[in-house]
């Protein structure tokens, strides 16, 4: 069986993800419900103090357990680290997880960027992945994802019609936005429901809409 940590490499993740758990609760305790979220500064504040935590933590361990050895040729010492996670020491870690996350977290906002533009300046065939129990009233509670698409633009305003196809998960919208499933006419009512610029940007602050595609 593969070997995960070794020592005390499951401090690693014990850290960050207490350490967050807990950020995240005290920050929007004092300071307001959503405040962690909504400030990126926080995060990232956040996490430089959690990974130098785990950076000091793993240089002292494995500085005081370190295991020498002697090649027995040449008389050289090396020492290896008692203390891993997947084989790297801990003090690795305090690098590789901030890098993990800034690099989601910048393409996170690249996407929502993107998304608000295509929303502000929609076009003709926009397919918008949105949560219908946000939008429309009487709406399935379990089957309630599935898609709308732009079928004209007039000024602030667009016309949509909605999927005929709903899932209980993001998933599977997501599967039929990927494998071009949901662009075809069938896959939609004839119905067309108009919503100008403003309503559908309050939709994707409100989670409403979940994503933009454009061709």
């Amino acid at each position: 069986m593969l070997a995960i940590w070794k020592g005390k490499g499951w401090v690693v993740p014990a850290i960050f993800l207490a350490a967050f758990a807990d950020v995240q609760l005290f920050v929007d305790y004092f300071m307001g419900e959503g405040f962690y979220s909504d400030n990126r500064w926080v995060k990232v504040m956040a996490l430089v103090a959690v990974a130098i935590l785990v950076g000091v933590i793993g240089c002292l361990f494995n500085n005081r357990d370190g295991v020498i050895h002697v090649d027995s040729e040449t008389g050289k010492k090396t020492k290896s680290p008692a203390h891993t996670l997947l084989f790297l020491p801990i003090e690795v870690w305090a690098v590789i997880v901030p890098f993990i996350f800034l690099s989601v977290d910048y393409f996170n906002a690249e996407q929502e960027s993107k998304s608000l533009t295509y929303l502000e300046k929609p076009r003709v065939n926009d397919i918008y992945g949105v949560d219908f129990s946000k939008i429309f009233k009487n709406e399935d509670p379990t089957y309630k994802y599935g898609t709308m698409v732009v079928v004209s633009v007039n000024l602030n305003v667009i016309e949509v019609q909605s999927s005929t196809h709903a899932y209980d998960g993001k998933s599977g919208i997501r599967k039929d936005i990927y494998n071009g499933k949901a662009k075809e006419a069938f896959y939609y009512a004839d119905e067309v429901t108009p919503f100008n610029v403003r309503e559908t940007i309050k939709f994707y602050d409100d989670g409403a809409i979940f994503s933009v595609n454009r061709k």
